[in-house]
């Protein structure tokens, strides 16, 4: 399964085509000489995310409100929507200029990364299967774009650049994944998409099929899939970069259900259609691994995903039932909507035994009740390593991907005590579910690993963009997880 392109064309210099704007930044503090007259007429003020067109003199005005209360998120929200903006148009590109008032608040790195990444998003459409898609894609012409810098910034601002068309592709292909319904995009798919990473990057992947599954003991992956006629996979890519400057690895999780009924326990009705999202943990580490490979960031990296569909049949496992995962802990079923901490489980033992990671991240759509506590703002982050939540954190401000610390308190996993098995995948309470479903994962990583678990179910999809995030499906993780990977890099000493 091929990767999508890139839309739009970015480089760095003058811009020589025949017809573009010029894209001028404005704070509301310190209008601009030529377009004071607007103020006055109170046609432009300079407020956060006003736009004014001069067509005359090709500029587009771009209000970025006061000075000090300008940020980083703020500008990727507006480009975003430029860059949806501009596929409308025919032919016309674009000359970003980086004013000095700009770069003193935030730097041209981050700038000239997170515009182009913004422009990329909101200019790559994921409607793949609609008809109006086919006679965009006909009609499609942007014209060129370009970031105006001094001579000085032209290297720092190439290689952001450079960062940033990789991530993007690898991001916005995470996205348009994600947003096929599951139909179109199973667990083979998963298999195909892998594979074309792998051979892309010249990466080791290895599958473990329905067969393979069974014979090894993933009772968790497979208790999830039985309802399902579509077999469930483990899927492990593997990432050993010739000039690697550690040998410490960095294994990267993805909980991947490219559909999630809720099983036996079935879900209310009300936008189920959305579980096809319930894959998003699995398509960013995926594709995260693509984007560090391509990078050459480098650190040794895994990603292991388990991929399922969880369906209700006869064949279906039903609340009550008891299972044994890999680690061989005994798990009791009480809800069979909580079931992609049973995949996880598995993925999670498998990793631990045989990559003895030094750093262990997992991202997961995995409760509802991190929705309730961070809104689509940030992902929950719980961890049992503070070196490990450091270096997410760090990756986080730097990527634009928000995370907020949870406890990770042994007291939340009091109520997973079953009277039947080791534990039950559920607490049976209404509180701190995000917690508890850690709780429930830690009784599968190693003692030792620095392990952080990512709870991206508010992140992932959102009706309305925010910051560095669009609308509908948003490729959450894959600007964190490389980030962090730098961020490791930079941290080694070996």
């Amino acid at each position: 399964m091929k990767l999508e392109d890139l839309k739009i064309n970015i480089k760095i210099g003058a811009n020589k085509s025949k017809y573009f704007y010029v894209v001028r930044h404005v704070f509301k503090d310190s209008i601009f000489n030529e377009i004071k007259e607007l103020t006055e007429l109170k046609i432009f003020s300079g407020d956060y995310n006003q736009q004014y067109i001069d067509n005359n003199q090709k500029i587009i005005y771009i209000g970025l409100g006061e000075k000090e209360k300008i940020t980083i998120h703020k500008i990727a929200s507006i480009y975003i929507k430029l860059g949806e903006q501009i596929t409308k148009w025919n032919g016309v590109g674009l000359q970003i200029e980086l004013e000095a008032d700009l770069t003193e608040k935030i730097s041209i790195s981050s700038l000239v990364y997170q515009i182009a990444n913004s422009l990329y998003i909101g200019s790559f459409p994921v409607n793949i299967l609609s008809k109006s898609y086919k006679e965009k894609m006909q009609a499609f012409n942007v014209g060129e774009i370009t970031f105006l810098v001094s001579k000085k910034e032209e290297e720092v601002a190439i290689e952001s650049l450079k960062k940033a068309k990789i991530v993007s592709k690898y991001l916005n292909n995470a996205r348009l994944v994600a947003h096929l319904p599951a139909n179109h995009f199973t667990p083979q798919e998963f298999v195909s998409r892998s594979k074309e990473i792998a051979k892309l990057n010249k990466l080791k992947i290895t599958i473990f099929d329905e067969k393979r599954l069974e014979k090894e003991g993933f009772e968790g992956i497979l208790s999830v899939g039985k309802g399902s006629n579509k077999d469930p996979k483990m899927i492990l890519l593997e990432y050993n970069p010739k000039n690697s400057i550690t040998k410490k690895k960095l294994v990267l999780v993805g909980k991947g259900l490219t559909f999630d009924s809720g099983g036996i326990s079935i879900k209310p009705s009300a936008d189920m259609h959305e579980m096809k999202y319930d894959m998003c943990g699995a398509a960013a580490v995926i594709h995260a691994i693509g984007a560090i490979a391509e990078m050459n960031i480098p650190v040794p990296v895994v990603a292991a995903i388990g991929v399922a569909e969880n369906m209700p049949d006869a064949n279906a496992t039903k609340p009550g039932d008891v299972y044994t995962a890999y680690n061989g802990v005994t798990v009791e079923v009480q809800n069979t909507d909580a079931e992609g901490r049973l995949v996880l489980g598995d993925v999670l033992a498998y990793v631990c035994k045989h990559y003895k990671p030094e750093y262990l991240v997992d991202l997961a759509t995995l409760t509802g009740a991190v929705i309730i506590a961070l809104g689509n703002e940030a992902a929950g982050l719980m961890s049992n390593s503070t070196e490990l939540t450091k270096f997410i954190k760090q990756a986080s401000e730097q990527s634009g991907d928000k995370v907020w610390e949870l406890p990770l308190w042994d007291e939340y996993a009091n109520d997973l005590e079953s009277d039947i098995a080791d534990v039950k995948n559920i607490t049976g309470g209404k509180g701190a579910g995000t917690l508890s479903a850690a709780q429930f994962l830690k009784k599968f990583i190693e003692e030792n690993t620095k392990w952080a678990h990512l709870d991206i179910a508010g992140v992932a999809w959102r009706s309305k963009g925010s910051g560095t995030q669009c609308s509908g499906v948003t490729g959450y993780g894959i600007r964190l997880l490389t980030n962090l990977a730098e961020t490791i890099a930079q941290n080694s000493k070996e």
